[in-house]
């Protein structure tokens, strides 16, 4: 082992510091590389040059750099990570959502600027990491009925948090930290409203960046499955019989269009031996019995049987529940699977072939790309390279290969949600962010416990939430908690501080509080925000009282500064939530967010000073 001495271990962290974020905003590697290459060389050094206190202790130890791993962070954005699948598995907002985008027909974009300024005044309010938690699979859902994707929005949403809980006194936990730090030192206290004028006005001008230039700045970003397999628009033929309880029984056409099947498209309805065909159904009432007839995609026709519309299917017998061959979930699955060209089922109709009691599965739907086809599904000849929907239990569907009739595609399979796991979802999240809300549990400890509740009432399975935790995410975590330690300490982030005030200390209070805002922000995003309030509001009160002015005015100058946590995903939890889910890169963050931080700094330069009579 050899030793170091204290400063040259301060430029040895800022240039650990540099080369880390150059690293991270290469696209050469996955983040998982770079975070174990990172977290290596860390190990490494420190065990070469350990970095000694007072007692002979290494305080960048292999336990402490690695002690992220054990972090309250780490382990409540996975198991928030888990619980937010949950809700998007199960679909739980889709039926509010359809709702939403109904009320704004053709204006579903007001809907994300809606929802974002409800992010913005909740956050004002409400603890910002739980609002967060609510929105993510709301956002999801919204950007995928419109066409768009999650990328574009998942961060707008965290910076919306972030932005409205700069505003109030309870907005942030690094509000209340600033605040008790003041009133620790000088006696002074900071009100619930006392700077909700330069915060609202900070906030608005960072939204509106939020607004203009998100789409040009935040590139699409989507998981690799969707881009290997797109086939959303994929159009089935189909046929919906309606039973005595389907809501449709009943209902009469408005401008050939019926409720709840919006966006079907209906080619024709059979009543006994009439057939009605579309597109255009004038005043026309379902009645039980009823066959519909359709066009449309594997996603709607899982909605149509899970919301119970109508019996989908060649075949009136369903498949019961106890057939299903799964121990991890009651879920039935709806697979694609392609007749061969040497398949014995060529030239026969679904119905002649006796399908449900061959393979054990029901066809849902029918798709032939070489033409539209307008009568029903159990009457046309198969063909080959005829696309079938099957309903079966995972068992079923994998038996479908031992033959040479039809050829499974497993990998589009799509699961049919049980109607009471929506409900159980939207209890059990719900319940999470009460506890954590009103401060009954922690949130690291209600979130565990949602998780827990999700596996033991099979709201997910044991697969989907382990595969629902990104290890990209969960290595970057470790890795920025392990920088941020080498940070603070070994008095870098204090160095570099005592430094600045030495070096304003000369200067007009206009230009020492534009330059103090500027470094805190981007300070506070190598190293824990609430580390930079607790480090920081001492640092802010002496250069007050150099320059002879209010303490209280710095303070609040902290608080806003240490909210600018826009340039990194570790720089605040919500960053953390949004990057999983929206499958971004360590530099959109950057790309976006520094931008951001600086519209930040020049409002604050502007208008703060202006606003506190210091100019």
């Amino acid at each position: 082992m050899m030793s170091i001495s204290q400063d040259f271990f301060i430029y040895l962290s800022i240039v650990f510091v540099i080369i880390a974020i150059s690293i991270y905003s290469i696209d050469k590697w996955s983040i998982f590389f770079k975070s174990i290459f990172i977290l290596s060389f860390l190990l490494i050094f420190f065990s070469l040059f350990p970095y000694i206190d007072s007692n002979e202790k290494n305080l960048l130890s292999p336990q402490a750099i690695l002690s992220g791993f054990s972090n309250e962070t780490l382990i409540t954005v996975c198991a928030l990570l888990v619980l937010g699948q949950g809700i998007v598995q199960t679909k739980a907002v889709d039926g509010y959502i359809s709702f939403i985008l109904k009320i704004f027909s053709g204006n579903e974009i007001i809907v994300i600027f809606f929802s974002l300024f409800s992010v913005l005044f909740l956050s004002a309010f409400l603890n910002n990491t739980p609002v967060v938690i609510i929105f993510i699979p709301v956002i999801q859902a919204i950007a995928k009925k419109i066409g768009h994707s999650g990328s574009r929005y998942l961060i707008p949403l965290s910076y919306a948090a972030i932005l409205g809980g700069m505003t109030t006194l309870i907005g942030s936990s690094t509000n209340l930290l600033v605040a008790n730090s003041l009133y620790s030192i000088t006696n002074i206290k900071i009100g619930f409203f006392d700077f909700f004028i330069p915060g609202i006005i900070i906030a608005f001008s960072g939204i509106l960046y939020i607004f203009l230039f998100s789409k040009f700045l935040l590139k699409r970003r989507s998981p690799m499955a969707n881009e290997l397999v797109t086939d959303s628009d994929k159009k089935f033929i189909a046929q919906v019989s309606l039973t005595k309880e389907s809501p449709l029984v009943g209902k009469t056409s408005i401008s050939g269009k019926f409720e709840g099947l919006e966006n079907i498209n209906i080619l024709l309805i059979q009543r006994k031996e009439h057939a009605e065909h579309g597109p255009l159904f004038n005043d026309f009432e379902l009645r039980v019995g009823d066959v519909l007839v359709i066009a449309t995609t594997k996603e709607e026709l899982s909605e149509i049987i899970s919301k119970k519309i109508g019996f989908c299917g060649s075949e009136i017998s369903r498949i019961k529940p106890g057939e299903i061959d799964d121990q991890e979930t009651n879920n039935q699955l709806l697979t694609e699977a392609v007749i061969s060209p040497l398949s014995s089922l060529i030239g026969l109709n679904i119905e002649s072939i006796s399908f449900r009691y061959r393979f054990n599965c029901v066809v849902i739907g029918l798709q032939r790309r070489a033409r539209m086809i307008r009568k029903r599904m159990t009457e046309i000849p198969l063909e080959a390279g005829d696309v079938l929907l099957i309903q079966g239990s995972k068992k079923a569907i994998k038996d479908l290969r031992s033959g040479s009739d039809i050829m499974p595609m497993e990998w589009s399979s799509t699961e049919i949600i049980d109607q009471m796991l929506p409900k159980k979802a939207i209890f059990i999240f719900g319940t999470v962010i009460l506890l954590s809300v009103f401060e009954i549990l922690p949130l690291v400890v209600s979130s565990l416990l949602g998780v827990f509740t999700m596996l033991l009432t099979r709201v997910l399975s044991t697969r989907q939430a382990v595969s629902s935790v990104d290890y990209n995410l969960l290595l970057l975590i470790v890795t920025s908690l392990a920088l941020g330690k080498v940070i603070f300490e070994t008095g870098t982030a204090n160095y570099l501080a005592q430094n600045l005030a030495t070096l304003l200390k000369d200067s007009s209070v206009y230009i020492v509080l534009s330059c103090f805002f500027l470094f805190v922000a981007l300070i506070t995003n190598l190293v824990s925000n609430n580390a930079c309030a607790v480090l920081f509001t001492p640092i802010a009160i002496d250069l007050a009282n150099n320059l002879g002015m209010d303490p209280k005015i710095f303070a609040i100058a902290v608080i806003f500064a240490v909210n600018c946590s826009f340039m990194t995903p570790m720089a605040y939890q919500t960053n953390l939530l949004v990057m999983g889910p929206g499958h971004y890169k360590f530099s959109d963050f950057v790309i976006f967010g520094f931008p951001l931080t600086i519209i930040c700094w020049v409002t604050f330069s502007l208008f703060f000073p202006w606003y506190y009579n210091l100019i």
